[in-house]
């Protein structure tokens, strides 16, 4: 039980790792070519997502350090799994006719 616990905040916690860029990253995908999006605040957001993914990380290695690798695993793995999702849709954008998803 305590292993599901440790996996469910790991999810959690990749997912809003994600969040800030991810907007930031389709604001420019539903934008296409004519958005509006600001580099430094991009830069901003992938730097947050990097602290907080650490702070996390960090927290769980201090309070159950046997659980850091199940909880690092499943972090990493809804990190990656949002943008590879993302990925997928930015690829249909990129090869339709409009250069929108």
């Amino acid at each position: 039980m305590a292993e599901l616990t440790f996996i469910l905040a790991g999810l959690a916690c990749g997912i809003i790792g994600s969040a800030f860029p991810g907007f930031l990253f389709e604001k420019a995908l539903k934008g296409g070519t004519t958005a509006k999006v600001n580099l430094s605040l991009g830069m901003v957001s992938i730097f947050s997502s990097f602290v907080l993914l650490s702070l996390a990380q960090l927290v769980v290695y201090r309070l159950a350090s046997e659980k850091a690798l199940t909880f690092g695993c499943a972090m990493v793995a809804s990190f990656l799994l949002f943008w590879a999702i993302e990925a997928a849709r930015a690829w249909k954008a990129a090869n339709s006719g409009d250069g929108r998803a």
